[in-house]
């Protein structure tokens, strides 16, 4: 197509549905397709061409010439007709059916004023003139039978099918002449006529009339114009087009003057300019639907009759009803002398492109994401958005935009890591990289990475990014080496350091973790500390953890003694603390270590009491009592230099030096209860003496003493050592109080010496009945002694085997027959009062009478008080060894006798 119009100048278009014919003003016909190559043309003319015209099928194409001539020309064979008409033709248009039908008609006008329809019959040419006499024909449209034409005064439509002309539509008024604006017709469809004249737009459509019993005259069917549409515009129309239930405008918009310079004779000089021609849809109500400007080159030069607007046809003719069928794309070609524009409708890609090329890339990008354009559009749009942010250094902007653009192509991402590289915005990238879906080779990685540990300003980030990718996608060795090397050739850089402890971890170093972690104070270090069981690796770092959390440090180090031992912190704190700058964290330490074992630390109790006397006062009495591992003299000068007496009070009484350590109450304390406290556990009267003698100068302390004396003091010594006249406060309250007290002292003592005489009595009493019980020694199964003992009550004795010697405490003889118990070969009874007696003997020694005499009188005490209330506090045992009735004869008798001198 440039070609084409490189030496000429397009003069006006036409477009069948096989092929475009453009026309220019050397005369020539240019057949093109659809793509804009040409497949043939035609020298017609020998002047400009001013209008081109299809047949229905698109065999033959008319053309008229302002040489006078119009000339019909095949398309498909050398079939060509040539008609003169001797004045310049404006206006042409064939038959629709004029490939099939032997008449061969075309219509066409021009400068001479006459519409002349010219036709074969049997009998050669002939013409027939349509309309004259009303000024040139500008414009004419053929549709089935209709025809509509366009002259200086109007339009008119001419019906061939019954040979009359059907209506008269004024032209517009004011609109320009013809030979500025041409007028413009086009059939939408075989009914409706589209008028677009200066800046008027009309829609005629065609009716037909129904059979009207009111008016008989008129004739049936016949066709009538109604003008359904009409509006004005703000702008000349240079050619209209139907599109849908809208219309297309080509727009030349009112012309603008340019001020230039003033002429040599001071007279002001404008120049017109064009504006730049626009192809607007709108409505039949003149609603503006869209408007685009059109890139036509040379426009500012252009009029508007030198614009020319032509529409692809709709698919089957007439039966299309104004519209294209499915598939098909409606098709605008816009003609300017040296342009052809082709127009559609603009679909999403269209809109896609048409950002991009105006560089609006986000709106591109949203409305491919959107899904009103093809997938495929989306690499393209992001590929070029890419390129416009890093053109417009926008690196951030377009590092957020890669995980949506590039997606889960990993070779796309490693393009743009590299790509990021170059231009050293890696740390930009970075944050959006992704680890997994896709995983990009270790290279990259580690190319990000080692972008980030050389610059100190990325640092951070750094750490940020190993703690949060996988140690699996890059190789952790040889990034620990690098953060080495970067620490040892540059100042220390605490995010860095962290990193290269994460690594330390990945590897399992938990020491060297430790060690940076412990450096870097960092607050995870005890739990770090108890996770891995690094206890033993906290000799060299006492102190930082003391500094870090001391209470947390010490808890840790009085856990762990065996791993840590107390010489060694304390020596720690004593080097770095030079200055008693970490005395306090010692004396934290030492005091968790004597709460949980007091003889830990036994080697430092003397630092511990200057520490209790300089952070915690109120310590150091509990401590001064538990520990006797500190110097009492340098204790006491402790306490001395920090005024604290009753340390001092302790020390001196634990020295020994009592009398000293209870001045220091009364003087310096001046409480009375603590000092007779104190002489209370000093056990010794002398003190006593010498509290009373400090004392008894002071009102105010022998009043208090003397409410303190019951229990300690005999009150009436104290009150002979009060001097005459002195004035004690409330003395008689005090006084009742001593009497009271000790009368409460003297009734205690009392009853506390009739329950001790009570428990007396009732103890000798069970030791008597227990003196008074015996044991069968001996075997119960012999024969006549055995039943001679049941007879006796010797069966409900308790038996003991062995011999009789273990049994007796005394001579081991009967106390009856004065023999040996083991010369006879009897049972023994033995009593706890060690007397003995052979079972024999014992039964021949008294009759059943006499014995029932000793028994009644054994049966009571001395003091006339009956056994039996005693021996109901007896256990059981005792009572049932009661009920035989054996006593010992001797015991008995010596108790009988008693009884009798009593």
């Amino acid at each position: 197509m440039p070609s084409l119009l490189s030496n000429d100048a397009a003069s006006c278009i036409t477009v069948s549905e096989r092929m475009i014919a453009l026309g220019t003003h050397d005369g020539t016909v240019h057949l093109l397709d659809y793509q804009g190559n040409q497949v043939k043309e035609f020298a017609a003319h020998t002047a400009t061409v001013n209008e081109l015209s299809f047949d229905a099928i698109g065999e033959f194409i008319g053309s008229c010439s302002d040489d006078g001539s119009v000339v019909v020309n095949s398309l498909y064979s050398d079939e060509k007709e040539r008609f003169d008409f001797h004045r310049p033709m404006k206006a042409v248009a064939l038959d629709p059916d004029y490939a099939q039908k032997p008449s061969r008609r075309f219509v066409a006008g021009g400068l001479a004023g006459q519409l002349v329809l010219h036709g074969k019959t049997w009998f050669g040419n002939r013409e027939q003139i349509l309309h004259s006499q009303e000024g040139p024909i500008h414009a004419v449209k053929w549709r089935t039978s209709l025809i509509a034409w366009a002259n200086d005064v109007g339009v008119k439509v001419y019906d061939t099918a019954s040979n009359q002309r059907l209506t008269y539509i004024g032209r517009p008024r004011g609109s320009p002449r013809a030979e500025l604006i041409r007028p413009n017709l086009v059939w939408q469809d075989d009914t409706y006529l589209v008028i677009g004249w200066g800046d008027s737009v009309k829609v005629a459509a065609i009716r037909t009339r129904d059979f009207d019993k009111l008016v008989p005259n008129r004739n049936s069917g016949s066709k009538y114009v109604e003008i359904v549409a009409a509006f004005e515009t703000q702008y000349h129309i240079s050619g209209i087009a139907p599109y849908e239930d809208a219309l297309v405008i080509l727009a030349y918009l009112p012309e603008r003057e340019a001020k230039l310079p003033d002429s040599p004779d001071g007279v002001p000089s404008r120049q017109v300019h064009a504006q730049r021609p626009e192809v607007r849809i709108v409505s039949w109500q003149n609603e503006e639907l869209t408007r685009d400007a059109l890139p036509i080159h040379g426009y500012e030069h252009y009029k508007a009759k030198d614009y020319v607007l032509a529409h692809a046809p709709f698919s089957g003719s007439s039966s299309a009803g104004g519209q294209w069928t499915d598939g098909d794309e409606p098709l605008y070609y816009i003609v300017s002398p040296k342009d052809v524009v082709i127009a559609r409708p603009r679909d999403a890609d269209d809109h896609v492109n048409w950002l991009l090329e105006h560089n609006w890339h986000e709106k591109a990008l949203a409305a491919v994401q959107a899904g009103k354009a093809r997938k495929e559009l989306l690499d393209e749009v992001g590929s070029r958005y890419l390129d416009h942010l890093i053109l417009e250094r926008q690196y951030a902007q377009a590092a957020a935009l890669c995980p949506k653009l590039l997606r889960g192509s990993a070779a796309a991402w490693e393009r743009c890591v590299f790509q990021f590289a170059q231009l050293r915005q890696l740390p930009a990238l970075a944050p959006h990289i992704p680890t997994s879906n896709p995983q990009l080779r270790d290279t990259a990685y580690e190319v990000v990475l080692n972008a980030l540990i050389t610059n100190p300003a990325f640092h951070k980030q750094a750490l940020s990014i190993i703690k949060s990718w996988p140690s699996t996608i890059y190789s952790v060795p040889a990034i620990t080496t690098a953060i080495e090397l970067q620490l040892s050739t540059s100042a220390n850089s605490p995010p860095l350091q962290e990193a290269l402890a994460e690594l330390y971890l990945l590897n399992n170093q938990y020491e060297k973790a430790l060690s940076i972690f412990v450096e870097l104070m960092q607050p995870k270090v005890f739990d770090f500390i108890e996770e891995h069981n690094l206890y033993d690796s906290l000799h060299d770092k006492v102190l930082p953890l003391m500094q870090l959390d001391g209470k947390r440090a010490v808890t840790l180090l009085v856990q762990h003694l065996s791993g840590i031992p107390p010489v060694e912190v304390v020596s720690q704190l004593q080097r770095a603390g030079a200055d008693n700058k970490y005395r306090h964290l010692l004396h934290l330490y030492l005091h968790e270590l004597f709460e949980k074992d007091p003889n830990a630390g036994k080697d430092f109790h003397g630092l511990q009491v200057e520490l209790y006397a300089d952070y915690e006062p109120r310590l150091l009495l509990p401590f001064l009592r538990s520990s006797h591992y500190y110097s009492l003299d340098k204790a006491y000068d402790v306490c001395t230099r920090r005024s604290l007496t009753r340390e001092r009070v302790f020390i001196l009484g634990r020295m020994g030096n009592s009398r000293e350590a209870l001045s220091l109450i009364i003087k310096q304390l001046k409480d009375m209860e603590e000092a007779v406290e104190f002489v209370a556990a000093q056990h010794d009267d002398d003190l006593w003496e010498e509290l009373i003698n400090q004392s008894v100068s002071n009102p105010q302390m022998i009043g208090a003493l003397l409410e303190l004396t019951v229990g300690n003091i005999d009150p009436l010594h104290l009150v002979s050592k009060v001097p005459n006249g002195m004035q004690i406060p409330r003395l008689r309250d005090r006084l009742v109080k001593i009497v009271t007290d000790y009368r409460t002292e003297t009734s205690l003592r009392h009853g506390c010496n009739n329950i001790l005489k009570a428990d007396c009595v009732n103890l000798s009493v069970r030791y008597l009945f227990e003196a008074r019980q015996a044991i069968f020694v001996g075997s119960r199964d012999e024969g006549g002694t055995n039943k001679r003992a049941q007879s006796m009550g010797l069966s409900k004795l308790p038996s003991q085997g062995g011999t009789t010697t273990a049994m007796t405490g005394g001579s081991g003889k009967c106390c009856i027959c004065f023999d040996p118990v083991a010369l006879q070969n009897v049972s023994v009874v033995a009593f706890f009062c060690t007397h003995v007696y052979h079972v024999t003997c014992l039964a021949e020694s008294s009759d059943n009478s006499q014995a029932d005499v000793f028994n009644a009188k054994a049966n009571s005490l001395p003091n006339g008080v009956p056994v039996r209330a005693y021996q109901e506090n007896g256990d059981k045992h005792t009572h049932e060894n009661d009920r035989s009735g054996l006593r010992c004869i001797l015991c008995t008798t010596a108790a009988a006798a008693s009884r009798r001198k009593s």
